[in-house]
């Protein structure tokens, strides 16, 4: 069972820092484009947001779903303080998601000044995303 849940994990975490990176190019590609064809460029190329969702709720159910198979106990002491720092950034990262979530809504009610938060949160959270693969690694290796 936890090598499904493992692998549950990892595919959760190839979409989830996948949609990051893709946003990240998605924005460079826009960014030579006339203010108007960069917003409804943006509007569509955000679907790719959902993968970012199911990445996300794939990381959190089979990280739960690990965590308890392996007793929260033994987990938090194998782990360690990098899994400690791991934990901390996930809930940072849930945040910034939540967060990127309401400047998209806005952004898609025509709110310019929400949209040009966008990108420089998507690479926050980016950023976030890696540090936590970081902290897991050291946390586990």
């Amino acid at each position: 069972m936890y090598e499904v849940l493992l692998i549950v994990h990892f595919i959760g975490l190839a979409m989830g820092v996948g949609t990051s990176f893709a946003g990240m190019a998605l924005g460079r590609a826009a960014r030579d484009m006339e203010p108007a064809e960069r917003g409804k460029f943006m509007q569509r190329a955000s679907a790719i947001s959902i993968n970012g969702s199911i990445g996300l709720t794939l990381l959190l159910v089979s990280g739960l779903g690990m965590w308890l198979t392996r007793g929260i106990s033994q987990v938090l002491a194998w782990g360690g303080p990098a899994f400690h720092a791991k934990l901390t950034l996930v809930v940072i990262l849930i945040g910034g998601f939540g967060y990127m979530q309401v400047l998209q809504k806005k952004a898609r009610q025509g709110s310019a000044e929400h949209a040009a938060k966008i990108p420089k949160l998507g690479a926050a959270m980016l950023l976030l995303g890696l540090g936590i693969i970081v902290a897991a690694v050291l946390a586990f290796k």
